[in-house]
């Protein structure tokens, strides 16, 4: 049986297309494209369907109601055939229209139809239109093959502030940062590890609203908003496999990452960080890096890295078992034995923000698990909550409220859980989106605030801080904050940990580098203090001479 990870690997495999050729064997640079998809609007095309609040008639796009005759006698023609075939239920077809509007079908019950709301069928081939406003930032990457998995690589600098737990609003563009991924390439000796450098990303919130451009903006961030973005790539080939996911350690250029062939690597990105740096593209082989493998049974996609232990990483496979591995004289050791309580695949796991001996797990067995390693128990963990009915593939800890455990299933629910009460049920539970949920994390200096993709190409964020105001069950959630659309097959998003609300998503059609606009005041207050800050300081013995003029005079 696959477990719910390798059905979403097979799923990406089948959307494989090649997006661009990388000339001398990667050595080129590549341009942002910020140029979106929608979130919020469709164009009219034939794919789309309208369905109206009423089975009777529908409306033309001028808003009037139109049945011609020819579609009368068709309906005429179908209400007889359903009276003359009563054992067989025929399922009624839509009738395509000139005005590219179809018809509901027909069969609704007359109790059902004042419950009834308006559905947007989205085909796939429909290219989106969005308001540019809805993002301060969004940028679009494109590489050669699509990724599982990705995380950041941070500078020295930004490494500091993660380590003070020092978070930067986003308000002194343009930013550049440092990407690892790992390919799923159409043949297994194709895959690379990609470290990629997004440079010159500049907010772009109005980009295409020339008649509104902001007056909050500074003069210097408007200047330069013309200038594009850009993408400088490095990589690691011969693996020989695809990459199921990668994680560095703690954003330094070392990442763990797990390959199909069921391999656990510790892989040194340093040569190709250093040389991007000064934007120097490079390629080397796996054989020229400094890299240790640790060989397993089964394949697995579970994999964390310990805040607070440098050096501690934690594996899960597909076969249920969990190893800890430790960073011993620039040198890393797993230990012999295995965790093995979980009856099914372990889907993800993930280092207490307060502990470093304990961890928490999920797997296809519908288990939230939470282990305390020195008790020195393999088989057995020391909580263990019934989460959903159905395989939980994704969990995230909160950094701020540490007693907070967030899981994502099958079935596109997600709930949010209270470790202080094992035994309750979850303190929150949100059934938003129709498909599996694929990633999820809490964002790293809020106890509140949570960002979930899911296989619906969909990616909400929620602030669970926000009271429920709505009444009506048919309303949007009050904590539902943004919703990000346009890439195909989601399959992993990851907060900044330093860049105040930037995520990054990856997905069959390529990254996302974006930052929703989230609170206008907050906005305002934010460019309030900078205006201040840049109020010139006027020395006391300036006035004084400034006194002494006036005197005079």
């Amino acid at each position: 049986m696959q477990s719910r990870s390798q059905r979403r690997r097979r799923i990406l495999k089948q959307c494989i297309q090649k997006k661009s050729k990388i000339e001398d064997n990667a050595h080129v640079t590549q341009e942002i494209d910020s140029e979106y998809e929608d979130v919020s609007e469709m164009e009219e095309d034939e794919h789309i369907q309208y369905e109206d609040e009423f089975d009777d008639e529908y409306e033309s796009e001028e808003g009037e109601i139109n049945i011609d005759s020819e579609d009368e006698e068709i309906l005429e023609k179908e209400e007889q055939s359903q009276e003359q075939s009563q054992q067989t239920q025929q399922q009624q077809q839509p009738i395509q229209q000139q005005s590219k509007l179809k018809r509901k079908k027909k069969g609704m019950e007359q109790e059902n139809q004042e419950n009834q709301k308006r559905v947007w069928f989205y085909d796939e081939a429909e290219n989106l239109d969005f308001d540019n406003r809805a993002y301060n930032m969004l940028h679009r990457v494109t590489t050669e093959w699509p990724c599982l998995s990705c995380d950041f690589v941070l500078t020295e600098e930004e490494q500091q502030q993660y380590k003070n737990k020092e978070y930067q609003k986003m308000n002194k563009y343009p930013y550049s940062v440092y990407l690892a991924a790992g390919t799923q390439a159409a043949q297994p000796t194709k895959n690379q590890i990609y470290l990629l450098k997004l440079s010159k990303m500049h907010k772009t919130k109005y980009d295409d609203d020339e008649a509104s451009q902001s007056e909050e903006d500074s003069e210097d961030d408007n200047l330069s908003n013309d200038e594009e973005g850009q993408v400088h790539l490095s990589s690691v080939t011969g693996l020989k496999c695809g990459v199921n996911r990668i994680k560095t350690m703690n954003g330094q250029a070392i990442a763990a990452y797990w390959n199909e062939n069921g391999d656990v690597n510790i892989l040194d990105l340093n040569p190709l960080y250093k040389k991007l740096q000064s934007n120097q593209q490079s390629q080397f082989n796996l054989s020229q890096l400094h890299h240790k493998v640790f060989k397993n049974q089964h394949e697995g996609f579970a994999l964390d890295w310990s805040r607070l232990k440098v050096g501690d990483l934690l594996s899960g496979s597909v076969d249920g078992k969990i190893y800890l591995y430790q960073l011993n004289n620039n040198d890393w050791i797993r230990e012999n034995k295995a965790y093995e309580y979980h009856k099914g695949s372990v889907e993800d796991l993930q280092f207490s923000p307060i502990e470093s001996f304990v961890f928490a797990s999920c797997s296809t067995d519908g288990t939230l698990c939470i282990v305390d390693t020195r008790e020195g128990k393999h088989k057995q963990a020391q909580i263990l909550v019934k989460a959903h009915n159905c395989d939980v593939n994704v969990i995230s800890w909160n950094q701020v409220s540490a007693t907070l455990v967030a899981t994502g299933a099958d079935d596109g629910c997600f709930k949010i859980w209270d470790l202080k009460y094992p035994k309750n049920d979850a303190i929150s539970e949100i059934q938003f989106h129709n498909k599996a949920i694929t990633s999820i994390q809490f964002q790293p200096n809020s106890d509140s605030s949570i960002a979930v993709s899911s296989e619906d190409h969909k990616l909400s964020i929620w602030d669970f801080a926000v009271e429920n105001e709505n009444n009506n069950e048919d309303d949007v959630p009050d904590q539902l904050m943004f919703v990000h659309q346009g890439q195909k097959d989601l399959k992993e998003l990851k907060y900044h940990p330093v860049y105040y609300e930037m995520i990054v998503s990856t997905s069959a059609n390529g990254f996302n580098v974006f930052k929703p606009t989230l609170d206008e005041e907050e906005k305002k207050s934010e460019q309030s203090e900078e205006d201040q800050d840049q109020i010139p300081v006027i020395k006391e013995e300036d006035l004084n001479k400034y006194f002494q003029q006036m005197s005079i005079q």
